[in-house]
């Protein structure tokens, strides 16, 4: 779905392509007064950029990592940004009975969680989102989009950051240094059915980027600690959606066979903690459903559908 972008978004284009350039010159290029150029102008200050105005018109004075409407605006989302809300999941539910799909976006979230409702820290700085999906797959195909989205997550991570990225099963996003495995990012799903056709999806994806990690989270680690500067969020989720928009259009065992070449857990021995108990086992493939191959210690063969996967055996 492509949408037209909004006057504020046009503005943000001119204050970015001119040095200086009047109120004047705005309003006969977007055919609107200049009292209207104003306002808009005053809203957009409001949103975080700094704009100064001066006798020969408006300068804009920095080009912030902001993660609004308008700087994501040639997004083929509609964007909902928020300066902070308790999670972009709780708004998303509410927006997702309404919209064909959206991205939801917050600066910091104050009720920030995983899966199985754990804790998820999200200070200012990281890509905390939820994006709202209503795919033609059907209630036993939903496994695709978490495949779908961490892959998506990687690929974008590797091409603007230009790092090597890893996946772990079910959901995470692994930088990996020697032989240390550390959490970039991490992907919940949540999905709405009918009978066995999913009425919409919402994919929360979380990513630490420029953002501090907080001390109980000794196993995260953020680009801007990797790379040791502070890179665009922007152009991260514009590469991530792009990803995500492309692979979900593949077939699904194209989506699981690129999962599998960027897996840190197949082919290692895995403890999965799941409500039946803990299993400890080799962790042989993905199945065409999308579950964990497992086979225990006492050679047992076992399809693990949900579960938390912890690496017992480092890799070379």
């Amino acid at each position: 779905m492509n949408k037209s972008k909004t006057t504020k978004s046009k503005i943000i284009e001119l204050l970015k392509a001119n040095d200086i350039i009047s109120g004047e010159e705005i309003g006969k290029i977007l055919n609107i007064s200049r009292t209207a150029v104003w306002k808009h102008i005053q809203d957009l200050k409001k949103k975080g950029y700094q704009i100064e105005t001066l006798a020969k018109g408006y300068r804009l004075i920095n080009n912030l990592d902001l993660l609004n409407e308008e700087e994501l605006s040639d997004l083929p989302y509609k964007v909902y940004y928020f300066k902070e809300i308790t999670s972009t999941m709780d708004v998303a539910k509410d927006i997702a009975e309404k919209e064909e799909s959206a991205i939801i976006i917050a600066e910091t979230q104050t009720k920030g969680r995983g899966r199985l409702n754990r804790i998820w820290h999200s200070p200012k700085g990281g890509i905390w989102m939820s994006l709202i999906v209503k795919p033609s797959l059907s209630l036993k195909e939903a496994f695709l989009l978490t495949y779908t989205a961490s892959l998506a997550t990687a690929l974008a991570l590797e091409k603007i950051a230009r790092i090597r990225v890893y996946l772990k099963w079910p959901n995470d996003v692994i930088y990996r240094n020697d032989n240390e495995e550390k959490k970039l990012a991490g992907i919940l799903l949540e999905v709405k059915a009918e009978i066995d056709k999913i009425k919409y999806a919402i994919i929360g994806i979380g990513i630490n980027v420029n953002n501090e990690i907080s001390s109980v989270e000794p196993q995260a680690i953020s680009l801007k600690e990797i790379l040791n500067r502070e890179i665009k969020r922007k152009d991260i989720i514009k590469a991530l959606v792009e990803n995500f928009r492309y692979l979900i259009k593949k077939e699904p065992k194209e989506i699981l066979n690129a999962w599998k070449e960027k897996s840190l857990t197949l082919g290692r021995k895995v403890k999965i903690i799941h409500p039946e108990g803990e299993k400890i086992g080799f962790a042989l493939d993905i199945s065409d459903e999308g579950a964990l191959i497992l086979k225990t210690e006492k050679n047992e063969i076992l399809k693990i559908y949900s579960g938390d996967c912890i690496h017992l055996r480092s890799i070379s």
